[in-house]
């Protein structure tokens, strides 16, 4: 059965792999055998001021949302460290970037912040906060520029971004409406809980409701907490929307960095329009799709360079955060290591 399981997880990464290999070659093939080819890779004249740019816009990224999960313990009166909170941050990034739905990181932030030591009620509700108020400042800004901006000069990419806004809803919306009704949850709670016993999954159904009722009772708690405190509210949004401003400033950087004359706030606007459209594509990261929009629509608007900006733009919003979640589970394998050295040499 593991080898089985194995094997599938094994050929579903290839397809994967094989997936973006596929489009970059394809965007690559296109910009190159062309009547007028992409120029050989070259910087602007301020090319190497907007890649730093492009660079603190990923320091802004990490920066608020470590903020965000440093405010979100300490109002639970579980303070952490800025280290622990960009850990769980990063970790966050990582299995988000994984998982299809982009939504993967919230349980794996729960099991880092569970094996830190932290209340179970603070582990569920932290990501819970930390993942709406991303969504809702995604949300805002998006129907803000569907407002203000109609015109992404491509009607496929204006229809898919409408579809993507209400499915890149449903999940904070869900998982408000769970942690606002205790009830709903608890009835859902125990039918799992009766579906694990009749597998032979759980022993005893008593014992395990009991456990997972006051589990969810300090999260119920939690997430009430965080919702009647405005302030606190606000400054989360505010974050958030920092956030998703530096995350989608990464293409105006990018462009500008191998001399293309982009104005800023319709770059942005295209790219917000980028990645409502994507959301609905269930691959890891979006990958493939999004390499595959991003060349689309910059070069419908006549802009140069667009092949190696698409490359440059997936290495900062993508691929530098499973680097980094790369590092963060060597250093903890390391002291993994360490401490069990330590211990057993101390027997």
């Amino acid at each position: 059965m593991k080898s089985e399981k194995k094997t599938s997880y094994t050929l579903w990464w290839f397809l994967f792999l094989l997936l973006n290999i596929a489009v970059v070659v394809w965007i690559a093939f296109r910009e190159f055998h062309t009547e007028h080819p992409a120029d050989a890779f070259s910087l602007g004249e301020a090319g190497i001021w907007y890649l730093l740019l492009a660079l603190l816009c990923v320091g802004i990224i990490l920066a608020t949302e470590t903020a965000k999960c440093s405010l979100i313990l300490r109002f639970l009166g579980e303070p952490i460290s800025l280290r622990g909170a960009f850990e769980v941050v990063v970790l966050g990034r990582y299995y988000d970037a994984l998982m299809p739905t982009g939504g993967g990181g919230q349980p794996f932030q729960i099991y880092w912040l569970n094996r830190k030591g932290f209340s179970v009620g603070a582990c569920a509700a932290m990501p819970a906060a930390y993942f709406i108020t991303r969504q809702a400042a995604s949300i805002l800004l998006t129907l803000l520029t569907f407002l203000l901006f109609r015109d992404p000069r491509n009607e496929a990419v204006r229809i898919a971004a409408y579809l993507g806004l209400f499915f890149c809803a449903v999940p904070p919306t869900a998982e408000l409406l769970f942690s606002f009704q205790p009830k709903v949850t608890k009835t859902a709670a125990a039918w799992l809980i009766k579906a694990g016993v009749r597998l032979h999954l759980i022993r005893d159904y008593d014992k395990a409701l009991q456990k997972v009722f006051r589990s969810l009772s300090q999260f119920h708690s939690g997430i009430s907490l965080i919702a009647r405190e405005k302030k606190l509210l606000s400054l989360l949004l505010l974050l958030s929307l920092g956030c998703r401003i530096a995350l989608c400033s990464l293409p105006f950087c990018v462009l500008r960095a191998l001399g293309s004359q982009v104005p800023f706030l319709s770059t942005l606007a295209v790219t917000i329009y980028l990645y409502s459209a994507v959301t609905l594509i269930p691959t890891p990261g979006n990958s493939g799709v999004s390499e595959g929009a991003f060349y689309m629509i910059f070069t419908e608007n006549g802009i140069s360079g667009v092949f190696w900006a698409m490359l440059l733009w997936r290495l900062f919003c993508y691929y530098s955060f499973l680097f980094l979640g790369l590092a963060v589970f060597g250093r903890q394998t390391l002291t993994r290591s360490e401490d069990f050295v330590r211990n057993t040499q101390g027997g």
